[in-house]
């Protein structure tokens, strides 16, 4: 036990006095905490917040980015955002170029698939151009230009192989 004769010795050295003034501190200290202190009157209690509507999903209806899309006011009646037809979605699925004849595979979602040429559309658009990497779709009086993400790939005849280059010649 030499750490308790090391404290002793240390006690020894101070005073009656001091150790008195530092048990009365620490008790001061402790009731401190201890004490319950009354810090006025009682926090009102919190009201849980009100449980918000339920989803009317009118967003997933109507996309927020949608360029149709129209802002409603609390002037007029809701049911007017329930009335509008679904717009259909167009995504270019493939484009093919062969000679003059250019045409788009457009999945509007109606599930028919068919390689469509300028002119041609279902419902209420038109393919206007087909490009390489683009095709414009005119619906009502807007114009739409979609461009293609796939790779460009070159389709050949099963069984042809390439044609090499000849150099100029005569011909009879």
């Amino acid at each position: 036990m030499p750490a308790l004769r090391t404290v002793r010795t240390a006690l020894a050295a101070t005073g009656l006095r001091a150790r008195l003034a530092c048990g009365l501190s620490a008790g001061l200290m402790l009731a401190a905490f201890a004490w319950p202190v009354d810090g006025g009157p009682a926090p009102a209690p919190r009201h849980a917040p009100a449980a918000p509507p339920p989803p009317d999903e009118t967003a997933l209806r109507r996309p927020l980015f949608d360029p149709g899309r129209r802002p409603w006011t609390a002037r007029g009646p809701r049911d007017i955002l329930d009335g509008d037809p679904p717009r259909p979605v167009l995504v270019v699925r493939g484009i093919l170029l062969d000679g003059p004849t250019a045409r788009a595979l457009i999945d509007d979602g109606s599930g028919s698939r068919a390689w469509l040429a300028r002119g041609e559309g279902r419902g209420d658009w038109r393919i206007a151009e087909v490009g390489s990497d683009r095709v414009t779709v005119i619906q009502g009086e807007r114009r739409y230009v979609a461009t293609f993400l796939g790779p460009a790939a070159t389709l050949r005849p099963v069984g042809a192989r390439p044609v090499a280059e000849a150099g100029p010649a005569l011909r009879r």
